[in-house]
């Protein structure tokens, strides 16, 4: 039995809004996090920075991929003033595949950037206007969360292995913990990621998505020792278990792997590619 009925699914929002910058980049959104009001957020495109190698080419912002360090400063400055936040108030996540949560306030400001990274995290959730929360993709999806009651975010880097430790729900659990959320006020967006049609994993893996989140379409057949696995619709359903309504939940359906003039794809490129961004910052 599914855990999201044909009912329920039915009140999932899918899509995005685009949107160009006056510093030239390019911004994925969640229309109803837009519409919420009191944040920022966003996840960037491979526009509007100065990186010239074509790999890495233009806005890559990854510390570990390619380019010199001057430069990824340069292309975080480019896509900081496009987001319309400080560089100076972003902290990111320290990630390593996992479902740690780390709560931050002012004093993590620069965490990751100007000052010494985080401890290892792939989610970090704050109530604090002056940090903004930042994930690092290419290919792995974001999750942002927004308690409107409590004002208070969260932002997670989801792998294939955060999915499955189920960094969404633990994300719910945490901003609970800390801030008083109750789930069903939790607006949640994924943003873009490899697609149920491009993720290929070993037939094992695709057996054990299924049966960990119980839900039809988690998975479908591969070539011989294969499968497809959606991670869009894994993070719909353990949002929906933790609570978090289904019309306050938005998929972006962006492919990274699909769209190579808007995103880095590491699968795609076999490893040789710069990151993409998402952010989330209280106004």
């Amino acid at each position: 039995m599914s855990i999201i009925s044909k009912k329920k699914a039915a009140l999932i929002k899918h899509g995005f809004i685009y949107k160009k910058t006056p510093a030239g980049t390019g911004l994925y959104c969640s229309e109803a996090l837009d519409k919420a009001g009191g944040i920022r957020h966003g996840f960037s495109t491979r526009e509007g920075g100065i990186t010239k190698d074509p790999p890495y080419a233009s806005l890559n912002l990854s510390w570990n991929r390619g380019g010199s360090a001057e430069e990824v400063i340069a292309n975080f400055r480019i896509f900081a003033e496009g987001a319309g936040i400080s560089y100076d108030d972003m902290a990111v996540v320290n990630h390593e595949h996992g479902s740690v949560v780390l709560r931050l306030d002012n004093e993590h400001r620069g965490r990751g950037f100007s000052l010494e990274p985080l401890p290892f995290c792939d989610g970090i959730i704050t109530n604090d206007p002056s940090v903004a929360l930042v994930t690092s993709h290419a290919d792995c999806g974001a999750y942002f969360f927004y308690d409107p009651v409590h004002r208070a975010i969260g932002m997670a880097h989801a792998g294939w292995k955060g999915t499955f430790l189920r960094i969404g729900a633990r994300m719910a659990e945490r901003m609970a913990e800390e801030y008083g959320t109750r789930p069903e006020n939790i607006i949640a967006s994924t943003g873009p990621c490899i697609c149920k049609t491009c993720f290929e994993v070993d037939e094992e893996l695709g057996a054990k998505f299924a049966a960990e989140f119980d839900q039809e379409g988690i998975t479908m057949p591969g070539k011989p020792g294969k499968a497809y696995v959606d991670l869009e619709l894994a993070a719909a359903v353990q949002f929906v278990e933790a609570g978090i309504k289904p019309e306050n939940i938005t998929l972006m359906n962006a492919c990274t792997y699909e769209d190579k003039d808007m995103f880095f794809s590491h699968r795609r490129d076999k490893g040789i590619t710069g990151s993409m961004a998402a952010f989330i910052q209280l106004m």
